[in-house]
């Protein structure tokens, strides 16, 4: 059903790995849904052993919870570990921001204003999107991309690669939930705008109101979709203040 359909050879364990990542990450397969070995190697025409090695990394990464005699379930939402790593995402991101304005010169800083603005004007064509699963989502992480790379923060932000899944599985749910793409092209424009006008403190406040994405919806989101999310405590409003949310 999943496999294509000109392959000559079976799907690999990291192929499959891949394909089901996916599914979670795009809530195709849905927080808390009951996931079977027998049912997917039959989807993947693959053997039972190829998917318990692929759930096996999923359980390493924590989107799938192995409970022996009762099943394998896709992880539910954790809000306090998005929460924690927003917090991180936003600390490296004003670190950016901080040695855009340090170490960049003039040339190099409008080199970058006129990348991340062809960036923007691409956006703005994402608009109408309502879901994290069209154009925007490529955009989206290309913008931020932009600055990273531009002062060789690269590095730093692929030793997060596995753990932001989680939070692109959550801008799945939030995007669609709230239709937030509009918002999140005006909160980069702000972003850029703060940049262009040699502000670094205002471009990294507006970074943190971007990047702090739970505390505006969670109750909503768990009064709705209360079988999606693991329980969920609000952090103080100093813990907030010193992650850079609102």
């Amino acid at each position: 059903m999943y496999s294509k359909t000109n392959r000559n050879r079976p799907l690999t364990a990291d192929e499959i790995y891949d394909r089901i990542l996916d599914r979670i990450i795009k809530l195709e397969l849905e927080p808390g849904q009951l996931i079977s070995e027998n049912q997917m190697a039959k989807d993947y025409g693959v053997s039972r052993s190829v998917i318990r090695t692929a759930f096996t990394r999923l359980r390493q990464i924590r989107f799938i919870e192995i409970y022996p005699q009762r099943g394998t379930y896709v992880s539910l939402i954790d809000l306090d570990h998005i929460s924690d790593l927003l917090i991180l995402r936003t600390a490296v991101e004003k670190e950016v921001i901080y040695e855009i304005f340090k170490f960049l010169g003039p040339e190099t800083r409008a080199d970058l204003v006129s990348r991340l603005e062809k960036n923007m004007k691409e956006q703005g064509k994402c608009r109408n999107e309502a879901d994290y699963l069209g154009c925007f989502p490529e955009l989206d992480s290309e913008f931020h991309k932009i600055m990273v790379d531009v002062v060789g923060r690269g590095t730093v932000m692929r030793m997060l690669d596995d753990s932001m899944l989680h939070v692109t599985r959550w801008k799945c749910f939030d995007v669609a939930f709230d239709n937030r793409i509009p918002e999140m092209i005006r909160q980069h424009q702000a972003i850029l705008d703060a940049i262009k006008a040699g502000n670094p403190y205002e471009a990294q406040e507006r970074l943190a109101d971007h990047l702090e994405t739970v505390t505006s919806i969670a109750d909503r989101a768990i009064d709705k979709y209360p079988s999606y999310f693991r329980s969920y405590e609000q952090k103080s409003p100093r813990l907030m203040v010193l992650g850079g949310g609102k």
